[in-house]
């Protein structure tokens, strides 16, 4: 960067400051008494490229407004490597209102960038540096010729690790939230294990309740289809027992009509034989035949046939009774049979009250009678069914007692069922849960693995950020030394001909006179700024190596404090020299020598308020 014009109005000192068709090449003097405005300018030039300057803090800018007046302006002109010629303005008023402008002269209306931050951003993608690398480097202002600070950003510009440590804070600061998230991790995954424990779910309790709803299932259905047999038998055996005795009663009298038909049919079937078979014994004819005569009078012939029709009927009503009582007979074994059923459903419900588990039991504190008994009374049970020895009211109560207990016994089992049946909802929620908490807590762990890997991974690249930053450290520091070395002898007329540059930037210089090197302390104030003079030159050299790449400008004020007139005449020959690239050096001093050539002079008078290099004479306040 070339600066070709600068143009400031009510800034600092000046009420109207113009330079135009400054040189490019050679130095350009600025002398003047104390409080003429020199460092006006250079002011002026740092305001005009950042918005601000070294010497008036960025909250108090309107410091740089001259005193009385609202508003300042400053526009400055230059000229890059592109050979194109560029205008930046800016302006300020006593509220704060700042404003830029950045622009081609050959195309003012269409700007690059306007507003602050806009025309900042694009001027640091121009220039390739910012207001600290630019003060660190080209810029000296009037103060105590300092080294910059070795970790500054300017330092890392020159040094190229500026993008490096940019990745490093990044990576840092992604470390950092990283680690949080690993606590954070590490909490929630205690906080998870916590919970799994104090919920202290547990498989086979599920497997228990189960189980025993199933049993309690099994049991019910048991006692249900128990109770409808019994119930089915009860009712069968009630009838048929209700059956069985008129039964008894039609049986007792079907075996005496049996009997009579027998005799009838004995007595019809001997006289049709008699008539039949005997014609010839006219004694037993003439008897039967008169007995029948005087009953009936008929004719042997058709006596001897309704004989033969008598016995068959009779031999029939015989047949007839014997089917009726067999089937009385098995109506009866049909009633033993169901007798026998009703007895072994009665001693199952017995056994099954026994076998009950407390919980079930109506009486869990009554005694139990012992098996044998309960053996004994059902087989008395059974005989007295067997026997139809019981009455229908009896079966009725003994029905009725063993369904009552059975419906409570059932209403139990259902109550336990709805208990245990809320039981299993209870640990169905109670494993989502705790499945919820396990996936979580895999989850969480599979995550804080990950995180693990992860954190690792930024560790070993920031070791390796490290490693390139201390490698380019390292060569920018031989490259300093290098510059200084080369620069030094130039200033100091070879006294002194090497630097000694530690990390920190601390200086040493060699001594050809006692052949060793010298602590910066141990030198002369004038030695020492041309020591620091060289080292800033190195630097300013090394950011234009790093970034800049092209012609620049270079504003030293007031560099020769300390110099006796011998080493100003000597910097400023070897100035020019320095740098093929630093080829524009304005120098600011309270003098210079008279016959040394510049190749441009501004002169600054303490009550001068405006300037411009246009005219021969100079405007002064009124």
């Amino acid at each position: 960067m070339i600066i070709q014009g600068l143009t400031a109005e009510n800034f600092l000192k000046y009420r109207r400051l113009k330079l135009n068709n400054l040189p490019t090449h050679g130095i350009i003097a600025i002398s003047g008494s104390n409080e003429s405005g020199k460092s006006s300018i250079g002011e002026a030039i740092c305001f005009a490229l950042f918005g601000r300057t070294f010497a008036v803090k960025p909250n108090e800018t309107r410091k740089l407004i001259r005193w009385g007046e609202n508003r300042c302006a400053v526009i400055l002109e230059f000229n890059l490597k592109d050979d194109i010629c560029y205008q930046l303005s800016r302006s300020l008023d006593r509220d704060n209102n700042h404003t830029a402008r950045l622009y081609r002269t050959n195309d003012p209306d269409n700007p690059i960038a306007r507003g602050i931050i806009p025309v900042n951003t694009a001027l640091e993608g121009l220039l390739g540096y910012n207001f600290g690398a630019f003060i660190d480097s080209f810029y000296l202002a009037q103060r105590e010729i300092t080294a910059p600070k070795p970790q500054g950003n300017a330092i890392h510009i020159m040094a190229g690790i500026a993008p490096l440590i940019k990745c490093r804070q990044e990576l840092q600061a992604e470390l950092e939230q990283n680690k949080l998230t690993q606590k954070e991790l590490t909490i929630r995954i205690a906080d998870t294990d916590k919970q799994v424990a104090n919920l202290a779910f547990n498989e086979q309790q599920t497997h228990i309740l189960t189980t025993d709803q199933n049993d309690l299932a099994n049991r019910e259905k048991n006692f249900k289809d128990n109770k409808q047999y019994l119930k089915d038998i009860a009712t069968d055996y009630q009838q048929r027992i209700t059956k069985q005795q008129r039964d008894k009663t039609n049986k007792h009298w079907m075996i005496r009509l049996q009997l009579v038909a027998l005799l009838l049919a004995i007595i019809s079937f001997g006289t049709w034989f008699a008539l039949s078979f005997y014609p010839k014994q006219p004694i037993i004819a003439n008897i039967i035949t008169n007995i029948i005569a005087n009953i009936v009078p008929i004719e042997i012939i058709v006596l001897t046939q309704w004989l033969l029709y008598s016995s068959l009927v009779n031999i029939l009503i015989i047949i007839l009774i014997w089917i009726y009582i067999f089937v009385l007979n098995r109506r009866k074994k049909a009633l033993r049979d169901a007798g026998n059923q009703l007895a072994d459903i009665l001693a199952v419900l017995d056994e099954l009250d026994i076998g009950l588990p407390k919980n079930l039991q109506l009486n869990p504190d009554k005694i139990r009678p012992p098996k044998k008994t309960l053996a004994i009374k059902a087989h008395a049970l059974q005989q007295r069914l067997l026997k139809a020895q019981i009455t229908v009211p009896e079966i009725e109560d003994i029905v009725t007692k063993k369904t009552k207990w059975l419906d409570q016994v059932l209403q139990r089992i259902a109550w336990h069922q709805t208990e245990l049946h809320q039981k299993l909802l209870h640990e169905s929620e109670q494993r989502q849960i705790n499945d919820r908490l396990a996936s979580l807590n895999t989850a969480l762990q599979t995550e804080e693995r990950e995180l693990q890997e992860r954190i690792q991974v930024l560790i070993q690249a920031e070791e390796l950020l490290q490693g390139a930053m201390r490698h380019l450290s390292h060569k920018f520091n031989h490259h300093l030394r290098g510059l200084a070395s080369r620069t030094l002898p130039m200033f100091t007329e070879d006294r002194y001909q090497h630097l000694q540059i530690d990390e920190d930037l601390t200086i040493r210089a060699f001594s050809n006179e006692k052949r060793d090197f010298m602590e910066f302390d141990e030198v002369s104030s004038g030695t020492q700024r041309q020591m620091m003079l060289a080292l800033r030159l190195s630097l300013s050299q090394k950011l234009i190596d790093r970034v800049v790449c092209e012609n620049q400008f270079i504003f030293l004020d007031e560099p020769f404090a300390f110099f006796d007139a011998a080493r100003t005449r000597s910097a400023l020959t070897a100035l020019p020299r320095l740098s093929k690239d630093i080829i524009q050096i304005w120098v600011v001093a309270q003098q210079f020598p008279e016959d040394f050539e510049f190749a441009h002079t501004i002169q600054c008078h303490p009550d001068c308020t405006e300037y411009s290099n246009e005219t021969t004479s100079q405007l002064r306040a009124l």
